[in-house]
């Protein structure tokens, strides 16, 4: 009775472990999607993505604003398609460090504290910056241009 049991949960996780290459497809996706959707946004409202920086005191943000939202439309775009993801993805982890010090934290009035900890855990510019870090560790996965251009170079340097 106990080994039927075990061959079922085994079994189970035999079937999750098969889908293993969604996961980061999705994240890709998703991610993808937000830093894509959100570059359009402050592409076509520029004047008042500048004027936002500004009341941020970030540095020359007229020059800033226009490099953030191409950072944020490209790297969305190479993380829905799956190229240079950890490349994408560690220029994309920067704006949100940015984002943190300069807007989220400073907005949510968080401090250095047990509470603060956990307001900012729940930012979601935190958990933008976390599934980031991801990307840059794991890559694209196997659904990704990524994986397909990886097995071309090493199948060329083999040969």
């Amino acid at each position: 009775m106990m080994n039927q049991i075990l061959g079922r949960i085994l079994e189970g996780y035999k079937r999750l472990e098969r889908l293993g290459a969604l996961p980061p497809l999705l994240v890709r996706l998703g991610v993808g999607l937000m830093f894509l959707g959100g570059a359009l946004h402050k592409a076509t409202h520029l004047a008042d993505f500048v004027a936002y920086f500004e009341s941020l005191h970030i540095p020359a943000a007229q020059l800033q604003a226009p490099f953030v939202i191409a950072v944020e439309l490209l790297g969305g775009l190479a993380l829905m398609l799956g190229v240079a993801t950890r490349l994408a993805s560690l220029l994309l982890s920067g704006t949100m460090v940015v984002a943190l010090a300069t807007a989220a934290i400073p907005e949510h009035k968080i401090h250095a504290t047990w509470k603060g900890l956990l307001d900012l855990l729940y930012l979601p510019e935190w958990l933008l910056l976390l599934l980031l870090g991801w990307l840059v560790i794991a890559g694209a996965g196997r659904l990704s241009l990524d994986f397909f251009l990886r097995q071309a170079v090493e199948r060329r340097l083999t040969t």
